[in-house]
């Protein structure tokens, strides 16, 4: 994460905000995020019998994986303030809360793609792989997407 050229700074209660930028919401944070896709890429490898000490360092990796692109993204204050800016269509709400699970989702399966390089976890097979990527975007997306399950005037 050295040289990074973008600063998303965390939030702080009273912290000024551009216009049309809402602070992040409570259970939709990057810390929550990756916790949604540590909760699942964990299981699987439990299942999967991984060893315990290169389950820490493969969570550690994919934290740092995702804390950067999310950073990068500054996802939680886009999710935030996409979701409680005005809509006329409700319907609209609900296809921007998808697309944002779709495109953040995404960019949690590129960071624990990025996360493994190097890992000895890729001597478990192509399959592995895959499952790995999956639940950690699955996750983001998951969670992302119990918005629609809100009612976007009880924040």
């Amino acid at each position: 994460m050295a040289g990074k050229e973008y600063i998303c700074r965390p939030y702080s209660p009273g912290m000024e905000l551009p216009e049309g930028v809402f602070p992040p919401l409570q259970g939709y944070t990057h810390g929550d995020l990756i916790a949604a896709a540590h909760g699942r890429v964990e299981a699987l490898m439990l299942k999967k019998g991984i060893d315990p000490t290169l389950i820490r360092e493969s969570l550690i990796a994919l934290a740092t994986h995702l804390t950067e692109a999310f950073e990068k993204e500054a996802v939680e204050y886009q999710i935030a303030s996409w979701y409680q800016k005005p809509y006329i269509d409700p319907a609209a709400r609900s296809r921007s809360v998808e697309k944002m699970g779709e495109d953040f989702g995404g960019a949690a399966v590129d960071a624990a793609g990025d996360s493994l390089k190097r890992s000895p976890l890729l001597l478990q097979g192509k399959n592995f792989y895959g499952d790995y990527i999956e639940a950690a975007g699955d996750a983001v997306h998951d969670l992302i997407v119990t918005l629609n399950a809100r009612e976007p005037n009880a924040l």
